[in-house]
């Protein structure tokens, strides 16, 4: 996304919310997309310009607004105030709090109320027409375009068992509102309440999968996945076996999406790569 861009969607978003001349603040985000803080008298807006490489990854303002004002309405996330598709844009209320760390993910009582906060997600009815996620067919998606070259042997390799796990592994039992991108970086919280942002690959999925993908973000112990499973108030066999299964399919996804996104500009984290691909090669 240009500065021009940038730019045109701050303009069209104050026009719409009728802001005069606010105050525009960049924001800390992940590398396919940007954030604002717009400030004015009565306002103070958060606005999440999506990048354009966003669509070939599989990001969805229309899924990202219907799911962000399921979870909004449920206490789950920051109220939507504002969905531009055509400007790739949606813009919330701004919410004070904190961002939890990487280390301090690691903090049992924190992973009971995340566990406690994706129950309450899974709980909720899902919006109708929007696409279900399912991380195997995400992860083969973004692996065809970085292996179309044919000089990719590693990708390749991992294309080979991607397909055989997902082939081992059976449909979900039901679906459920999901987020996909449970990272540290995409909550807030504000002393009293965790909220979720960054909803653009949220939508209807295999609710383990959303437990595999906080799993796998953080490479949670033993002890951390207890208490995950604790504050989500279900430890039983068949789920533990599922989200096992799901860890290797969601850092393949993970891995993947890295790689498609490099081919569409934008720069991942090579330390993080090669630390994916040390985990997957086991």
């Amino acid at each position: 996304m240009t500065a021009a861009g940038a730019d045109a969607a701050i303009a069209a978003a104050a026009g719409a919310l009728g802001l005069v001349q606010p105050e525009v603040t960049p924001l800390d985000g992940g590398i396919a997309n940007r954030s604002f803080r717009l400030r004015a008298p009565g306002q103070d807006l958060v606005l999440k310009l999506a990048s354009d490489a966003a669509g070939a990854l599989c990001a969805s303002v229309q899924s990202e607004y219907a799911m962000q004002a399921l979870g909004a309405r449920a206490g789950l996330a920051p109220a939507v105030v504002l969905a531009n598709p055509a400007h790739g844009f949606i813009v919330s209320r701004y919410v004070p709090g904190r961002t939890p760390s990487a280390t301090g993910f690691d903090d049992a009582r924190l992973l009971r109320r995340v566990g406690a906060w994706i129950a309450a997600l899974h709980a909720l009815p899902v919006p109708s027409g929007l696409d279900v996620v399912d991380f195997g067919e995400r992860a083969a998606g973004y692996l065809m375009r970085v292996t179309a070259g044919g000089s990719d042997a590693f990708a390749a390799r991992l294309a080979r068992e991607l397909q055989r796990r997902r082939a081992a592994l059976a449909g979900p039992a039901q679906l459920a509102a999901c987020h996909h991108d449970l990272h540290h970086r995409n909550f807030i919280d504000d002393g009293t309440r965790l909220l979720a942002v960054d909803w653009e690959y949220a939508g209807p999925g295999d609710p383990a999968a959303d437990l595999a993908a906080c799993i796998g973000y953080h490479a949670l112990g033993n002890a951390s996945v207890e208490a995950l499973l604790e504050g989500y108030d279900r430890t039983d066999v068949a789920l533990r076996a599922r989200i096992a299964a799901l860890r290797w399919i969601f850092d393949c996804l993970w891995y993947a999406w890295n790689a498609a996104a490099e081919l569409a500009g934008l720069a991942p984290d090579p330390g993080e790569q090669s630390r994916l691909a040390a985990r997957l090669a086991h």
